[in-house]
């Protein structure tokens, strides 16, 4: 579960850094007010909005308390968000590490030594044995062919060359 802890880890920082973006912008944001404050004439839209009688340091105040407002709204959804996707998140790193189990000498047969995944595997066979569960014997050139030739393949598809002087599909007749 190291990886779960690892990406709520992550998710928290960059939260912290949204947080922290929140409040330098919101220093920017006052600023901002505040030049417009100093200006000799509000634009008609913020005069009509806050009345002509009301005082210009009221309506800075008014103004980023409102973009404080909507940037905590944000910041909230943003909060609600990570921690609504944060179980679909760990169940999606859960999946992602079941499917990295070890594989074992038994996903050979016991006939070779496994190496990668329970998904994903390949089999070292054992001298003797072959396919990819080590599933198939190889064949045995005395066994197979009389010991009168080489034996190709396996016990259920094999091939036997024989040496000068014999003949047959396993090397059985005398030339």
């Amino acid at each position: 579960m190291n990886a779960v802890e690892d990406v709520k880890n992550e998710l928290n920082k960059a939260v912290k850094g949204l947080n922290n973006t929140v409040i330098d912008n919101g220093e920017k944001v006052s600023n901002a007010i505040a030049d417009l404050s100093g200006t000799a004439e509000l634009p008609a839209s913020v005069s009509k909005a806050v009345g002509k009688d009301r005082d210009p340091d009221s309506l800075e105040m008014n103004a980023i308390e409102d973009v404080k407002n909507e940037l905590n709204k944000a910041v909230k959804g943003l909060n609600n968000t990570v921690i609504d996707n944060g179980e679909k998140v760990s169940n999606a790193i859960a999946d992602l590490s079941g499917g990295l189990e070890a594989c074992t000498a038994v996903d050979c047969n016991n006939r070779g030594a496994c190496l990668g995944t329970k998904k994903n595997y390949i089999c070292a066979c054992h001298l003797g044995y072959s396919g990819k569960n080590c599933e198939d014997t190889v064949c045995d050139s005395n066994r197979d062919c009389n010991g009168r030739g080489i034996c190709l393949g396996t016990t259920s598809s094999l091939t036997c060359l024989c040496n000068l002087g014999f003949t047959g599909h396993r090397c059985e007749r005398v030339i």
